[in-house]
């Protein structure tokens, strides 16, 4: 029994799903394609780019299309909630000192308004830090630039371990 190749592979995989799956397949692995080396395989999914970053401040976006639909053909939330924890972290990242490193403690969204498709994006704010937590908020817009979710989250600030170096450390 001969092994197929791999791309012999992925075609008899997609050749198995319905159109409508074998479309939202695709879309995936073109969004693993541009992907954004800061954002890591889960932001490779979903084709998370950073837009912008300052200190305390970051914005990072997404291409919403059918493939994050939930059964009611919006947006699922957590996808939502994902891009402003995305912009979050990364806002409280660039406060950081090296050794440092933040993990999302806490964190709420007020979602305001459903996204169908297009260009969606997270805005952070770091509203205070200190020695072990941040507090932090983010807007989310749609592509038309209206308000669609407020989230606001508490980080904690931790050492990095020495077995899992992260970004920046020497």
């Amino acid at each position: 029994m001969s092994r197929l190749s791999e791309q012999d592979h992925i075609q008899a995989l997609l050749e198995q799903l319905p159109e409508h799956v074998r479309r939202q397949a695709l879309a995936t692995l073109e969004r693993y394609a541009d992907r954004d080396p800061h954002t890591g395989p889960f932001g490779w999914q979903l084709g998370l780019h950073y837009t912008e970053r300052a200190p305390g401040r970051t914005s990072c976006m997404i291409d919403v299309d059918e493939s994050f639909h939930n059964p009611g053909r919006v947006t699922h939330g957590g996808v939502v909630f994902t891009l402003a924890d995305s912009a979050m972290g990364a806002a409280v990242h660039t406060l950081l000192e090296p050794g440092q490193r933040c993990t999302t403690a806490e964190l709420k969204i007020n979602y305001l308004a459903p996204v169908i498709s297009g260009q969606t994006t997270a805005t952070a704010t770091v509203i205070s830090k200190r020695r072990r937590l941040a507090v932090v908020t983010a807007e989310v817009r749609d592509a038309q630039g209206e308000l669609v979710g407020l989230a606001q989250g508490t980080f904690a600030i931790i050492r990095a371990d020495a077995a899992r170096p992260i970004e920046g450390d020497s």
